[in-house]
């Protein structure tokens, strides 16, 4: 039994902090892709009914809709169709993103398993694509009316839900090239916060 655990120990020890905290980020946001962005791509009898299996994603939904008055989404997946160059981020998150993130947190959940170059360029990549989605959403909002959304409301978007994407995923990207990820790292969080 001690052997068991200390060689559990000594594989966590061996795995970079860095690749932990990339897990976590991209976790969180591989739920957000399954539970929020992406209901609108299931079959509509997964989601619709209300005896239907997925029918809770309506709630969680409408949950974050009410709580972040987010103009990105609305109350039904398949209510109101969102503007061109969103529909395009929603299919590069499906078709790209969403196998990268199943992949990422495949690779880097595993105990044992430190980054290879493979892992490393596809966290670059799926760095690359969130931040451009980001930063798409931040220039909507920013220009966006305060008549379709109130101040209050938008600053907290901006600087609450989309703004640390484009900074954590800058900062990722760039830190698995950097000879000192950890640094980097740090400095991501203490600019978050």
């Amino acid at each position: 039994m001690t052997c068991m655990w200390t060689d559990t120990l000594f594989a966590m020890s061996s795995k970079y902090r860095r690749d932990w905290a990339y897990l976590a980020i991209i976790s969180i946001q591989l739920l957000g892709m399954i539970f929020l962005d992406l209901v609108a791509f299931y079959p509509k009898a997964l989601y619709a009914g209300s005896s239907a299996p997925l029918h809770f994603l309506i709630s969680i939904r409408r949950r974050y809709i009410r709580a972040t008055s987010d103009p990105f989404f609305s109350a039904s997946p398949a209510a109101s169709p969102h503007s061109p160059w969103l529909q395009a981020f929603l299919y590069v998150e499906l078709l790209v993103q969403l196998p990268l993130a199943v992949y990422l947190v495949w690779r880097l959940s595993s105990l044992w398993r430190r980054t290879t170059p493979f892992v490393e360029l596809a966290a670059v990549v799926f760095c690359c694509l969130t931040f451009m989605g980001s930063v798409a959403c931040c220039a909507e909002l920013w220009s966006m009316s305060f008549l379709k959304l109130s101040a209050k409301k938008k600053s907290s978007l901006f600087y609450g839900t989309y703004l640390p994407f484009v900074i954590i995923r800058k900062k990722a990207s760039s830190s698995f090239l950097s000879p000192l990820p950890s640094m980097a790292l740090a400095a991501l969080v203490l600019s978050a916060l």
